[in-house]
């Protein structure tokens, strides 16, 4: 077969595929989600220490991968999702989470040095 004729064959195949996806939109979601089932996550295959929670080892991995100043979601991705982001947000709401915080835009960012004293306190 000449290349044009494949490549003729691969355009047709690619616009019908599209016009059937936009027909039926519950195909390609399904088709995705067994891709995605199928296939090993990339950011899962990370591999982590394992240190026992409020242990000094817990506290000094942590202290070592936060940045000087952060954002909820690099917290609560730094501690492997054991406080998410909106807890974080519900407990600054509270009053009750990290005392030191500077809003930047729509963002809330905390400062190291504090957030790891009330880490500390808080899993006490």
């Amino acid at each position: 077969m000449s290349d044009m004729f494949l490549q003729r064959m691969f355009n047709i195949t690619r616009r019908s595929r599209a016009g059937f996806q936009k027909q039926n939109p519950m195909h390609t979601r399904n088709q995705d989600h067994e891709q995605y089932q199928a296939q090993p996550s990339s950011h899962h295959t990370h591999q982590h220490e394992e240190y026992e929670i409020a242990s000094p080892e817990f506290y000094r991995a942590i202290e070592a991968a936060l940045p000087p100043v952060f954002t909820r979601q690099t917290a609560s991705h730094v501690m492997g999702g054991l406080i998410s982001a909106k807890t974080f947000s519900n407990l600054d709401a509270l009053g009750q989470g990290p005392p030191v915080k500077a809003k930047i835009g729509h963002k809330v960012a905390y400062e190291r040095e504090s957030f790891m004293r009330w880490l500390r306190q808080r899993f006490c």
